[in-house]
This record gives structure tokens, C-alpha cells and sequence, in this order.
């Protein structure tokens, strides 16, 4: 029992600073102040990028459902509105509502713009999207009684040029037979309002009328493209969507299938995993720099305690009970450093909106221009899987190498080590 005690007691006491090592506690606190700010960057950069995640996120579904029910031939849909009545009876939809839309060009002075025509009916429409509330210009409720009205996205509108009021042009990619040939099927509609939620979906959608998206896609009053639809969770919506859809497979097996919208945004969410993972690749990089700094001072140290060790070896201490020594001595200064960075690390990135503000406030400049950017501020989420993450590798990291010195000094042998004393 003493054995233990004794390993921790001479190794916390190697780490006191005297005279004569003042340069081994300088080498100490280089070390710790590595591992500190190393284990404090990475928590914060990994809640920044987890922030700006969930930012982007929810400002996407804002406007968008959390999945869309469709057929797996993608032809429209029949008869909608008793789809709509079997798949309210799910327990786990809120509501559900009627879409027509596709890819199209917009024109306007000869700028052309690719976007996406969503036709909504606001009567079901508000339970889904809240595009009433992102409204910048004009009135949402104008869209449910003008023929042939638009809104757009502020992005696609300045791009386009365009004010309330202006004319533009909606061309599909597809073609109408007349006797006089092929036509490409064009309509003009009168821009009534503007929206804005600060994402990417600025630049990219426009919404019309349902009934006039029908004449505009050739489908009949009783047919729609897809069905959109609200459940209690975005996040866990992939995990349901056999369920979603199993009531309407019983009538027509193999013949419906459910996209959620992670499947719809894939390319965004996985590119930003993406750089998450580089980003935290080369942190960790960090952390493993300033840890490999333990090797060349713990090295150091078995030197300088080359004589002591020999002296304990010859008074019966065994090789287990040295390495635990210099263990101790290493972990401690990891401990102090992990524990000093991770609550730094923690508190800043708690704290982190506010302490931009006030930069930004006592300098005099933005670091996210309003402007230019859709997030203007410096948004920040701490994950607990993350903070475990850093703490776990950082640990990991300063046990392998302190391990190898801890191990060298058991092989001093005490009759070479003082036979020139």
C-alpha cells in the first residue's frame, strides 16, 4: 500500500521548481502552456463549427419540411387529398401539405437565374414553412388571391434586379407539342414579395401559387408532385420514414417512398462534416505537437535524477515503483494542463457570442460583415461528445509519451550511474 504513495509523493515533488532546476520548470511550463492552449482551441473551434451547423440548419428548415412523401416513379401524385387523410392518422406526422414544383430559369432583363419553383397552398403551407414570418417586401397573403404572383428569395431577387411589382420570366426545362412545333413551356409572373432567412435557400427558391404551379407543370386540380411533411423531431426523421410511409404501401406496394430532408441537403451537411473533421485533424495535430514536448522534458529529468535513482534502486526500490515516479511527475503536469484548458476552452466557447461583441464593440469593426455574410455573429454549441473527445486524446496522447522515459529510467542500472561519483 505504500508503494503507491510513495510513486505519487517523490513525483509531485520532483516538479517543485529549485535553483537548480530552473530550466526543467521552464521546460515545464512551455509544456503545459502547449497542452493548454492546444485543449482550449479545439473545444473552441469544434463549438464554433457545431454552432454555425445547427445555425445553418435551423435557418434551412425554417422553409423547409422535415421530409417529402412522393411516388418512387415520380410521376404526380392522385387524388392528394385523401394521401393527406391516411398520412395524418401517423401518429408521428404534425401536418402535412401539397407541393408542386421542379427546376426552372428565371429571366429578367437578360439575367438569367437557376432556382427552384415551389408551389404551395397557404392554407397548408404556414403548418409546414415559416415563409410568413421571413417576409422582407411585400405580403405573403397577396400570393393566395394574385394570378400568377411570385415570391422570391432576396438573394434571387437583387441578382435578378428586381422590385415589387416587376416582371419576370419562369422557363421549365421541358417542352409543350403544338402544331406549330416545339415550345418551352414560359410564363410571366408578377414579383409580390420578398423573403429572407439568411441562408442558402435565399438565392435559390421561389414560391407560387399551387394552382397556378399546375398550369405551369401541366398537372390536373387533383394532382400534386409531393406530399411535405412536419414530424416531432427534424434530427431523427431518417429513423421513421418506414413508418411514414407504411399506410400508403399497404395500398400500393413498392409504389411511395420518403425523402428526408438530409437526403435533400446531403452535399451541404456532409461538406461540412467534412471540414469539421479536417479542422479537428489538424488541432489534434496540436495537442500531439505539445504532448511530444513531454518526452524531450521528461527525458531531461530521468538525467538529472540519474544519481537518486540509483541511490532509491540500492535501497530496494524496484523498477515498478521508478516508473511510477516519473509517471506521476509527467501525468500531474498533463493533469494540470488538461484541467486548465479544458475550462478555459469551456468557458469561452459558453461565453464566445459575447466576447466577439465586445472586440467588435471596443475595436470598431465587424468579424462577420452583416453584409456580406448570412450569420453575422459567431455562434457557438458545446457538444459534451466533443469535450470527451479532446480530454480523451489529449490523455491518451501524454500517457505514450511519458510512458517511454518513465520506462527508460528502470533501466538505469546503480553501479554505472554512480561509479563516477
Amino acid at each position: 500500500m505504500l508503494k503507491p504513495a510513495l510513486s505519487l509523493w517523490i513525483g509531485l515533488r520532483y516538479n517543485r521548481s529549485s535553483n537548480k532546476q530552473r530550466f526543467l520548470s521552464l521546460l515545464s511550463w512551455v509544456s503545459l502552456v502547449g497542452m493548454m492552449l492546444g485543449v482550449a482551441a479545439l473545444i473552441v473551434v469544434l463549438s464554433v463549427m457545431n454552432g454555425f451547423q445547427a445555425e445553418l440548419r435551423g435557418r434551412m428548415l425554417s422553409l423547409m419540411a422535415h421530409g417529402n412523401v412522393e411516388r418512387v416513379d415520380h410521376q404526380p401524385i392522385a387524388d392528394w387529398a385523401h394521401s393527406v387523410e391516411i398520412l395524418k392518422q401517423n401518429p408521428d406526422v404534425i401536418a402535412v401539405a401539397p407541393w408542386v414544383g421542379g427546376d426552372a430559369m428565371l429571366s429578367h432583363d437578360a439575367r438569367l437565374r437557376a432556382a427552384q419553383i415551389n408551389g404551395i397552398d397557404l392554407e397548408h403551407e404556414l403548418d409546414i414553412a415559416r415563409l410568413d414570418q421571413a417576409m422582407v417586401a411585400g405580403y405573403l397573403d397577396e400570393l393566395a388571391t394574385t394570378r400568377y404572383g411570385i415570391v422570391l428569395g432576396v438573394g434571387l431577387a437583387r441578382s435578378l434586379g428586381l422590385s415589387i411589382g416587376d416582371k419576370v420570366t419562369v422557363v421549365l426545362p421541358k417542352v409543350t407539342v403544338t402544331p406549330l412545333g416545339l415550345k418551352p413551356r414560359v410564363k410571366r409572373f408578377s414579383l409580390i414579395g420578398v423573403f429572407e432567412v439568411g441562408a442558402d435557400v435565399d438565392s435559390t427558391q421561389a414560391y407560387i401559387n399551387v394552382r397556378d404551379a399546375r398550369k405551369l407543370f401541366g398537372l390536373t386540380p387533383d394532382q400534386v408532385h409531393a406530399l411535405r411533411l412536419i414530424t416531432p423531431d427534424a434530427l431523427s426523421v431518417s429513423g421513421i420514414e418506414e413508418t411514414l410511409v407504411d399506410p400508403l404501401l399497404a395500398k400500393e406496394p413498392g409504389a411511395w417512398q420518403f425523402i428526408p430532408w438530409t437526403q435533400q441537403r446531403s452535399a451541404l451537411f456532409k461538406a461540412i462534416k467534412m471540414e469539421k473533421l479536417m479542422v479537428t485533424f489538424m488541432l489534434s495535430i496540436v495537442i500531439g505537437v505539445a504532448a511530444f514536448n513531454l518526452i524531450s522534458l521528461m527525458s531531461m529529468m530521468v538525467a538529472q535524477k540519474r544519481n537518486e535513482i540509483a541511490v532509491m534502486r540500492m535501497m530496494g526500490m524496484r523498477p515498478a515503483t521508478v516508473m511510477g515516479i516519473f509517471l506521476t511527475q509527467g501525468l500531474s503536469l498533463m493533469f494540470v494542463s488538461l484541467l486548465m484548458g479544458g475550462i478555459a476552452g469551456v468557458v469561452i466557447s459558453l461565453n464566445l457570442p459575447e466576447i466577439v461583441g465586445v472586440i467588435e464593440q471596443t475595436f470598431g469593426f465587424y468579424i462577420f460583415d452583416p453584409n456580406v455574410f448570412y450569420i453575422s455573429g459567431l455562434p457557438s454549441r458545446l457538444m459534451i461528445s466533443d469535450l470527451v473527445y479532446v480530454i480523451t486524446l489529449s490523455f491518451v496522447l501524454s500517457f505514450l509519451f511519458v510512458l517511454y522515459p518513465a520506462w527508460r529510467a528502470t533501466r538505469i542500472k546503480p553501479v554505472e550511474a554512480l561509479q563516477y561519483q
